[in-house]
């Protein structure tokens, strides 16, 4: 077999359910959509997405059947976000035994991350840093809440914003491709790892601050060496907590 040839493999033809499947999980892994919101109704996601109701219906079933929405029927029902549930032991154990996932998770998270922040620095908007001294704003007190009482709504609403704050220094890059790349490696991070966590630590929000203070002023090496710091740092938090 030549070369050409055998770096060629079989295509899957995809069903549609499948790619709606992704787009809702994705919006759900980000927090765009929390515990207790309310979801489109079938015939918003109908028109939004621009398929079938038989595939809206067909992803919204597997949707359900793993516990991310609750479904009711009838005159005022529709499709409630549940809070995802995990056994953290067990998702230790597996990212113990998978170190490899880890590493190219975070590797992967700051080459993109720290791409965007430094185009960010140079191509952000007054309106960009004003959302972003908002979030930064809302995380000092959505942390303060969570330190006082760790329950699991608490940690996954300044995970939440956590994640809103990173899209919004991608989209501050004003580069479609790194949006999409750093939305896709956040997810990629936080299912293995923030599935371990179920309490916050008082530095959650170190370095948020200091990123935003090179982004406003338009510091391309100070923001790009800040954020990949403050991935570094995460990283190492991670590693040695899998190590206890």
């Amino acid at each position: 077999m030549t070369a050409d040839k055998a770096s060629l493999v079989p295509v899957r033809q995809i069903p549609a359910h499948e790619l709606v499947l992704d787009q809702i999980r994705r919006s759900l892994e980000l927090g765009q959509f929390r515990p207790g919101d309310r979801l489109p109704t079938e015939r918003e996601l109908t028109e939004l997405l621009q398929v079938s109701r038989t595939t809206v219906r067909s992803a919204l079933y597997v949707l359900e059947r793993e516990g991310l929405i609750e479904v009711r029927r009838g005159r005022g029902g529709g499709f409630t976000v549940q809070a995802p549930k995990y056994d953290s032991t067990e998702t230790r154990r597996e990212m113990r035994k998978n170190k490899k996932a880890i590493r190219d998770a975070f590797e992967y998270r700051s080459a993109v991350e720290v791409a965007a922040t430094r185009l960010a620095a140079e191509r952000r908007r007054a309106a960009d840093v004003s959302e972003l001294r908002r979030l930064l704003s809302a995380m000092d007190e959505a942390l303060e809440i969570a330190m006082a009482d760790q329950t699991a709504h608490n940690v996954f609403e300044f995970q939440t914003l956590d994640n809103t704050f990173h899209l919004t220094i991608a989209r501050a890059s004003q580069n479609d491709l790194l949006i999409d790349a750093v939305a896709d490696a956040r997810r990629k991070m936080w299912l293995p790892v923030g599935a371990v966590f179920g309490r916050l630590e008082a530095n959650a929000n170190d370095f948020h601050e200091v990123i935003v203070e090179a982004i406003d002023k338009r510091d391309v090496d100070a923001a790009g060496d800040k954020m990949k710091e403050h991935i570094t740092t995460t990283r190492s938090t991670v590693e040695s907590y899998l190590r206890r």
